[in-house]
């Protein structure tokens, strides 16, 4: 157990002073383990109780582990706030970066064009939507619209009614024409009201128009559609009776459209009304369609929190149906002298974003910074580097594992005797 125990211990030490892997064997044949004094810099020495199998487990408090059982040890701890230096001395400088595959840049001040790449979802324009109601109780006769998806254009016939209401009013109507041809003008705000009414229980003016002439009442009245578009919410058939308050069908007018953008937190800051979108669709590899964002939700969505935006669409061929995906790339103009890295230089576990930074003398240290807006692979930074600083862009995933297995290590570093 003592061997296997001096073994381990070696592990660690060999990784913390540099020492290549294949120098273990020596160093625990000849029970000589490198020696882990605290470094110059440290912030304070303290105790706590380690697992001997299981570096990881460390507490504040006698025990033992939760993995193997065996009693924890009492060790000497080095606390320290940095993150430590890492260097690999065989082959120097180059021959770290080549066996690393390190590729680095400079942190520099540019102009970032505010871009987003997101997508959207095509809806109908809800203002040029219109709610097919029948304006009287009654039964339904002659349906001409048969199914949902149906193109419809204004005037073309949709169903005829027979209403008593509206039969009444007809003859309401006739009596009125009757009495001015007696009395004259006078009977003339009498029939005024008569078309008026007639209107307003859904007549076109054009059938006002035939009872007129005719001089009798049109039974099963004819109703047309107000526009032209496309039949959706579709619930009556022939012979149905309805009623004012039955919704028969909705006629969407989709010459225009709506694009509804989804726009993720980090970008919401500059997001306004006005700003210019491109809007595409691999249905249509070859066309743009060019937009403004018109409106802003008040909320956002509950689980991505993305802000969502209305970019209206001209449609006049029909292209674009609802309920269509298409990308969407929103334009928001410069922001000038901004301190930016690519964004593939950033580490982002999640709870916090690193990179990795070179130092003067070859060495790298893993920094955390606090990022900004991203755009077209670049990323503002708003504190942990500044201009004219070099960072790792390819390589650096390798480094920060390195980083994070020191800074481990590092603070189980022992005085060279245990305390039980």
């Amino acid at each position: 157990m003592k061997t296997r125990r001096q073994f381990l211990y070696g592990v660690l030490s060999a990784v913390i002073s540099g020492l290549p892997v294949a120098s273990l064997a020596d160093t625990t044949a000849n029970n000589k383990l490198p020696s882990l004094v605290p470094e110059k810099g440290d912030n304070k020495v303290l105790y706590k109780y380690v697992c001997p199998m299981h570096p990881q487990i460390v507490r504040d408090h006698p025990g033992t582990c939760p993995i193997c059982g065996m009693k924890l040890v009492k060790q000497l701890f080095k606390a320290s706030e940095q993150a430590p230096k890492i260097s690999v001395s065989q082959g120097g400088v180059s021959g770290t970066k080549q066996g690393f595959a390190i590729r680095t840049a400079k942190v520099q001040k540019t102009t970032l064009w505010k871009y987003i790449p997101t997508f959207g979802k095509v809806v109908a324009d809800e203002s040029k939507a219109v709610h097919i109601h029948p304006r009287a109780s009654g039964w339904i006769s002659d349906l001409a619209v048969r199914s949902n998806g149906e193109s419809i254009k204004k005037g073309q016939l949709l169903y005829r009614i027979y209403s008593p209401e509206i039969v009444s009013a007809q003859q309401d109507l006739l009596l009125a024409i009757q009495n001015r041809k007696r009395i004259g003008k006078a009977a003339n705000s009498l029939v005024k009201s008569a078309e008026i009414r007639l209107s307003l229980l859904g007549l076109d003016k054009s059938v006002i128009r035939q009872i007129e002439r005719r001089g009798d009442t049109i039974n099963q009245v004819p109703i047309y559609a107000p526009q032209n578009g496309v039949v959706s919410n579709l619930i009556v058939q022939d012979g149905m009776y309805v009623q004012p308050q039955t919704e028969l069908m909705n006629v969407a007018d989709l010459s225009t459209v709506w694009v509804e953008a989804e726009v993720l937190p980090l970008q919401q800051s500059w997001i306004k009304d006005g700003l210019t979108a491109d809007i595409s669709t691999n249905a249509f590899p070859k066309r743009t369609w060019e937009s403004v964002i018109d409106y802003i939700y008040p909320v956002t969505d509950t689980a991505s929190q993305a802000l969502k935006v209305r970019l209206p669409v001209e449609n006049k061929d029909l292209s674009l149906k609802p309920n269509m995906f298409v990308d969407v790339a929103i334009y928001g103009g410069p922001k000038r002298n901004t301190l930016a890295i690519p964004l593939s230089a950033v580490i982002d576990d999640g709870h916090e974003k690193r990179v990795v930074k070179e130092l003067d003398n070859g060495e790298f240290q893993v920094v955390k910074v606090v990022t900004g807006m991203e755009t077209q692979g670049i990323v503002e930074i708003y504190s942990g580097l500044e201009e004219g600083d070099r960072i790792v862009v390819s390589g650096q995933f390798l480094l920060d594992s390195e980083s994070q297995i020191q800074s481990n290590l590092r603070k189980l570093m022992f005085s060279g005797h245990q305390h039980k």
